[in-house]
């Protein structure tokens, strides 16, 4: 009896002497990554404006997710030592706030750090566009020549047209303007005709531009057959008024997935913007628009 009595007397006092660290373990102090913001490098005359909206980071560290940070962020790190990174860009497909995608366009990040527990180390990520990217407006829509690429009239109204100005550019020389008042309240305008026609290889699509807009305004995609026939017409994706410029990137990859889908009827299609004034309370409003950019994988 008394050898038991000893041993519950040592065992407790083991318990009293070591129970804080089993409720309370120490905790790892964690390294820090700091990642301001994004750049994007571009070749102006191959690839067009370096105007982006890389709003998050998809962060990796030694190949392992560690999150998906809004920028700027401070990123606390649970690893010690030279550390391989990689930093995705992210941004918010057809400008959905609760939405954020790896853009399938741009490269990642790739470094290697030295972390050290407590400090903080900072990156400042660049990006650019993949080798196998393909530009179709060559490679910009920038309203910079006096050519309007978006120049087809589809609602019949000449006084709805899409024109140049220089009194409001984003950057450059000139961007477009679309002016609608209450007399001619509907427009529909469409881009040139692309016979270049998807396949399952360059399916992911996107759409990028620039805009200020007092109205809303609806993007999309009509497909026609050889006879110049509409077979196909989705124009569903828009932005709402934005008193500053911003950046937006549309996601037509599901519109060619449906154009694909048409192969032997489908000769041609085209982008579309589509805007009115018929919710509006206002009679007037002007549409502002610079550095179209269709983009595609070759």
């Amino acid at each position: 009896m008394r050898r038991y009595l000893s041993v519950l007397v040592l065992l407790g006092f083991v318990l009293l002497n070591t129970g804080c660290d089993i409720i309370n373990p120490e905790e790892q102090i964690p390294s820090y990554l700091e990642i301001p913001a994004f750049t994007l490098n571009t070749e102006l005359q191959t690839e067009g404006t370096n105007s982006h909206k890389i709003t998050e980071a998809h962060v990796f560290v030694a190949n392992e997710l560690i999150g998906i940070f809004i920028l700027p962020a401070t990123i606390p790190v649970l690893k010690e030592g030279a550390q391989d990174v990689q930093i995705f860009p992210g941004i918010r497909p057809n400008g959905l706030a609760d939405i954020t995608d790896i853009y399938p366009f741009y490269e990642r990040y790739q470094t290697t750090v030295d972390l050290v527990a407590g400090e903080v180390v900072t990156i400042n990520p660049t990006t650019n566009y993949l080798d196998n990217v393909n530009f179709f407006f060559e490679p910009q829509e920038d309203f910079e020549d006096g050519t309007l690429t978006f120049s087809i009239d589809l609602d019949g109204d000449p006084a709805t047209t899409i024109e140049l100005t220089n009194q409001e550019i984003f950057e450059g020389n000139g961007s477009a303007i679309i002016e609608m008042e209450r007399d001619d309240p509907q427009i529909e305008v469409g881009s040139n005709l692309i016979t270049d026609l998807p396949t399952t290889v360059s399916a992911t699509t996107y759409l990028e531009l620039n805009y200020k807009t007092e109205a809303s305004f609806l993007v999309g995609v009509i497909g026609y057959d050889s006879q110049g026939r509409i077979i196909y017409s989705l124009v569903d994706k828009g932005v709402n008024p934005k008193e500053e410029w911003n950046k937006i990137y549309f996601d037509f990859t599901q519109e060619m997935v449906d154009l694909i889908s048409l192969e032997g009827q489908l000769a041609g299609w085209r982008l579309v913007l589509v805007s009115d004034l018929f919710d509006s309370a206002s009679d007037q409003a002007n549409i502002y628009l610079d550095n179209i950019k269709l983009v595609q994988f070759r």
